[in-house]
């Protein structure tokens, strides 16, 4: 109910002004969080096309296309967003996920640690140790220690 009322709000500002960037990035971060990925990308989109700089946008992006099955497109937003911002924990994840996906566990390693030294939100640090042990098993290896003892 707070999502739809949410939802609903933002449409009425796009409805004014519809290039507000903040509202059609709010509209696309609802939809995302409803898992109504085609939608959500839509406005992600739209959003990019007036400013292309949001990496984070682009990773959230990428993550719809990827729980479409498009792992392609979303590896090539994930590399754009690491363009733009080049210690995006969440983009490094989700790159060391999509290289796992493909079978290249290896390159998946590599993305996860530097996930992880680039400090990855808290909320996120689970999911990142269970894939980097899951990848590490598969490998039969362990990254290379952290730069400066890891992050703080």
């Amino acid at each position: 109910a707070d999502q739809q009322k949410r939802a609903d709000e933002l449409r009425v500002i796009l409805g004014r002004d519809s290039t507000d960037i903040q509202a059609q990035t709010g509209l696309a971060d609802v939809l995302f969080d409803t898992g109504n990925w085609s939608d959500a990308i839509v406005h992600y989109r739209a959003a990019l096309a007036r400013d292309s700089s949001r990496a984070t946008t682009l990773v959230d992006l990428g993550v719809c296309y990827y729980n479409l099955s498009d792992a392609i497109s979303a590896e090539k937003l994930f590399l754009l967003a690491l363009q733009r911002d080049p210690r995006q924990a969440i983009a490094l994840f989700n790159l060391g996920v999509v290289n796992e996906h493909k079978g290249d566990n290896h390159a998946a390693l590599q993305y996860l640690h530097r996930s992880l030294e680039a400090g990855p939100p808290e909320s996120m640090r689970q999911a990142l140790m269970e894939t980097m042990a899951r990848v590490q098993k598969a490998v039969g290896a362990q990254p290379p220690p952290l730069k400066g003892g890891g992050p703080k």
